[in-house]
């Protein structure tokens, strides 16, 4: 090889590999109440980086899922879930980092989506004991709304209809949520049918709920402004999922982001006013009125796994896929894939 060539293939290594470091796929964004620190999910741990952009500290290191991370509003704490003990609990641990304390202990999976304002609880979702009323459709994807204290003990339910991200104001007075009517996908892009989430209010004082989106497709991820006069959101309304707002009571919304091609995903908001979001795998701040900057992350760390494992694999076996050659079979077994590699 010319030493010319030789010697602009080295140069290339430092860039080839600045590229393969860029993580992606962050997933499920919880910016802090000042604004300062985001926590994301990424490759099923729980991790923390300035909002400013910069290198990503590693919050849980268990082998099991941890996801759906939730700010107390004192910026002390995080809830997450995690199926540490085969289904997702609730767990809380400082947001500096530390043991997690398991809260919930029941056999279905529990999603935490907000703090009580005190801090004092944990609200999330499950599916637990549905009202005898609900009885007519019996599911168990139609879950009820919970708070367990954030010191342990018992679980008391908040409502029984399917609140899922149930979020409250800052006076602890109203939930807003967007609400689950079937089994659709939560990915799926672009559908209207009777089963598209719609955004509701519910006032803890008079117990009443009222509908506040009316778009016939995917409304969801709603949160109250620290003053509760409006709720920032995600839509179809405009083409791609984006982040639009509109007043706590309902009526029209007002787009204030305008990205294309790709959804908007995972919604949260500090009280400063910064959004933050998660837009083609990568995460995103911005301010209502400015424009989106993606948030630079830098995770040094080195993989948990092997990328291939060689794995006794007796029976428990579905999903089976014969190659175009007939000489490999792909099949799942225990929810991860699995190739024969025998002749």
């Amino acid at each position: 090889m010319p030493r010319s060539l030789a010697a602009f293939a080295l140069g290339l290594l430092p860039l080839l590999a600045s590229a393969q470091a860029v993580p992606l796929w962050l997933r499920q964004p919880a910016i802090s109440p000042d604004g300062s620190t985001i926590v994301f999910c990424y490759q099923g741990d729980l991790w923390r980086v300035p909002a400013a952009g910069g290198d990503a500290i590693l919050l849980t290191t268990h082998e099991a899922l941890d996801g759906a991370p939730v700010w107390s509003h004192d910026g002390k704490w995080i809830a997450f879930s995690s199926n540490r003990y085969g289904n997702g609990d609730v767990f809380v641990m400082p947001s500096t980092g530390g043991t997690a304390t398991r809260l919930t202990y029941h056999s279905n999976w529990d999603t935490p989506s907000d703090f009580t304002p005190d801090n004092a609880k944990v609200l999330f979702y499950s599916n637990r004991l549905d009202d005898p009323t609900c009885q007519l459709f019996p599911t168990g994807g139609l879950g009820e709304l919970y708070t367990v204290p954030t010191t342990g003990g018992r679980a008391e339910q908040v409502l029984t209809v399917p609140a899922q991200n149930a979020r409250f104001n800052a006076a602890g007075t109203m939930l807003v949520f967007h609400d689950r009517k079937g089994y659709e996908d939560n990915f799926r892009k672009h559908h209207t049918s009777s089963v598209t989430r719609d955004m509701w209010t519910y006032d803890l004082g008079s117990k009443r709920f009222k509908q506040i989106s009316t778009f016939a497709g995917e409304d969801r991820n709603p949160i109250f402004t620290p003053d509760g006069s409006t709720v920032y959101f995600l839509t179809e309304e405009k083409g791609s999922y984006n982040i639009h707002k509109m007043p706590a009571t309902g009526g029209a919304s007002t787009q204030v982001s305008f990205l294309k091609d790709h959804p908007v995903r995972y919604l949260s908001r500090s009280d400063n006013g910064t959004l933050c979001f998660s837009y083609q795998g990568e995460l995103h701040t911005m301010t209502d009125g400015g424009m989106p900057a993606k948030v630079n992350v830098r995770i040094a760390a080195d993989g948990r796994y092997n990328p291939v494992r060689t794995v006794p694999v007796k029976g428990d076996v579905n999903e089976i896929a014969l190659s175009s050659n007939g000489k490999e079979v792909a099949f799942i077994h225990r929810g991860e894939v699995f190739r024969d590699l025998r002749g």
